[in-house]
């Protein structure tokens, strides 16, 4: 069976808008990523990176615990109610239930053993009162995790992308402002924390009042999401592991652990560039391979997949290939304090890695999506098992290059494993023309960035990024990967949208 021009719609729609609020996203985000550091030095007189160190230290762990819960309950309650929508307001409460006792559990635990986790892991004892002052906030994102997956299973991706962006733009502004005035880390916390409250209340508003449905029982809630609990743990847990076990492990002799960790976290933050564009496709992929799966529609279903994955590397291997190719100039920005030059070898390793990452995610939410969490959960959990020793092995000897190093490996492994199985469950990956052009097109890419000389500055950059880009997309339409034909038919889709 084809894919039907109503779905068809709605799914464009979907990736237009979720992918709208994903840019906006990194927009703002790298709004954080420029004037933090230069806050954090400003105001303290550190220009090592070491505030910012600690800051992404403590984020990065309250971004675990909350990616863990919004993954998990996230998917649980979109496949429920893709499945049948006339159950919505049942799996709502079910699903707040449960998070009431996951999310208040990990948010006490997180609040009675700050010093613990402060002397004994980090050995940084001064920062158990900002892990505290956090972990409110861990408790606020499992409850939004349910009011978004409602909005995702519905189909409501417009409302989605609503959401992402108000609480980017919310988050960035608190978290600037309340910096800028002297609050320094505490600041940057309670931002976060007063966004998180603040979208909570209006996500719940804008969802609205849910008509009454067939009731869904917490028990098989809870038997599906569990397995996407783990599995989002194993996921999140890859994101930080690396920038965790820094600051626990890195060698004396290449500067303090606060330094190192707060250049390590910037390259890490641009790093993830990759894998953060593709977040939207995930969220419009998943609903609709569950819905394709649920009717026992195999083609539909082998449809999405295989032209998911081909669009969405296509697109990536570019954007890496150009990211990577200025890392340097990148770092070198007169908006980033100059220490943090010394991490554009550490960003570029990473931008390749996150590229294998941001596909291993789609097709895990896939394999969700078709009933097969399981899956998911080994995926990630192999690949976390091989990222935490190799950085263990790698940091005490090469910081922060090794932990990228490590931790890239450990992704590309997953992307192996991914196609592996996805040809397994759907018979459809990434044929082999498709890789060899996309890699012949980044290959000229990087080849002519590194000919033609870059004299720094960021119009410059932008330029080179945007012409090295459409470079690359030429490249693809001249060798057949990307048809005129078909980017018409998005466009079209798009339109009547």
């Amino acid at each position: 069976m084809s894919t039907s021009p109503n779905t068809a719609r709605q799914a464009g729609s979907g990736v237009f808008w979720l992918t709208l609020a994903k840019l906006y996203f990194m927009a703002t985000g790298f709004l954080l990523v420029i004037f933090l550091p230069k806050l954090f030095e400003k105001l303290s007189g550190d220009t090592t990176g070491e505030v910012y160190g600690e800051y992404r230290v403590v984020v990065g762990l309250i971004n675990l615990l909350n990616m863990v819960l919004i993954g998990g309950a996230l998917q649980a309650v979109s496949k429920f109610v893709s499945e049948r929508e006339d159950r919505v307001r049942s799996v709502k409460w079910q699903a707040l239930k449960l998070q009431a006792i996951i999310g208040g559990g990990l948010t006490l635990a997180l609040f009675l053993g700050a010093d613990f986790i402060a002397i004994h892991f980090y050995r940084q004892p001064d920062l158990a009162f900002y892990l505290r002052l956090a972990s409110p906030i861990v408790l606020l994102y499992s409850f939004y995790a349910v009011v978004i997956g409602c909005m995702n299973g519905l189909k409501r991706f417009r409302h989605q992308a609503t959401m992402d962006i108000l609480f980017a733009t919310l988050k960035v502004a608190l978290t600037i402002g309340l910096v800028a005035a002297g609050m320094a880390i505490g600041g940057a916390i309670g931002g976060f924390l007063a966004t998180a409250v603040i979208l909570l209340v209006l996500a719940t508003a804008v969802l609205g009042k849910l008509p009454a449905g067939e009731a869904v029982s917490w028990r098989s809630l809870l038997s599906f999401e569990w397995k996407t609990l783990l599995y989002a743990f194993f996921l999140n847990g890859l994101l930080q592991v690396d920038l965790q076990l820094l600051m626990a492990m890195a060698p004396p002799e290449l500067g303090t652990p606060e330094s190192q960790t707060g250049i390590y976290g910037l390259a890490l933050q641009l790093g993830q560039l990759p894998y953060v564009a593709t977040i939207s496709v995930a969220f419009v992929v998943f609903p609709l391979v569950s819905g394709a799966t649920f009717a026992n529609d195999h083609q539909r279903a082998r449809d999405y997949v295989a032209r998911t994955n081909r669009l969405v590397t296509a697109v990536l291997v570019g954007l890496v290939a150009v990211i990577a190719s200025d890392a340097q100039t990148l770092m070198s920005l007169s908006f980033f304090p100059k220490v943090y030059a010394s991490g554009a070898r550490t960003f570029a390793i990473l931008c390749v890695g996150y590229l294998f990452f941001a596909s291993v995610m789609i097709n895990a939410n896939i394999f969700t999506a078709s009933g097969k969490p399981t899956w998911s959960m080994v995926l990630f959990a192999g690949m976390l098992v091989v990222s935490t020793a190799l950085n263990a092995l790698a940091i005490p000897r090469f910081g922060g290059e090794g932990a990228a190093v490590a931790s890239s490996i450990a992704m590309f492994g997953g992307f192996v494993a991914a196609g592996l199985m996805c040809r397994h469950l759907f018979g459809t990956f990434l044929s082999l023309a498709t890789l060899v052009r996309t890699f012949l097109a980044a290959g000229a890419v990087v080849g002519i960035h590194f000919l033609i000389p870059h004299p720094g500055g960021p119009v410059w950059l932008l330029l080179r990024l945007g012409l090295g880009f459409v470079l690359y997309c030429g490249l693809l339409l001249a060798l057949g990967e990307f048809r005129l034909a078909e980017i018409k038919g998005i466009l079209a889709r798009r339109r009547g949208a």
